[in-house]
């Protein structure tokens, strides 16, 4: 009866250890922690191992945009000419 207990035990405190480091690895603060880096240092060392690859994400592709102008929509029905350079 007491092993049930002590297990029971256990395996709550597993459970909240786990869901504690699942919400906290989701906030900036794990993102940009030492620990975090040298836990990824460490996988990519040892992951190869077990048949673990590490693959840094892509660059997003760069782009350049401009604002769009800021006029109102044309009336239906309405052919506007095209605009003439002076």
């Amino acid at each position: 009866m007491v092993a049930i207990i002590v297990l029971s035990a256990v395996f709550v405190l597993l459970v909240v250890a786990f869901l504690w480091f699942y919400f906290y690895s989701r906030t900036l603060a794990w993102g940009q922690s030492e620990t975090r880096q040298a836990f990824l240092r460490v996988m990519v060392v040892i992951g190869p191992m077990f048949g673990v690859r590490y693959k840094e994400p892509r660059p997003e592709p760069p782009t350049i945009a401009t604002p769009a102008k800021d006029e109102e929509p044309p009336v239906r029905g309405v052919v506007l000419p095209p605009e003439r350079d002076p």
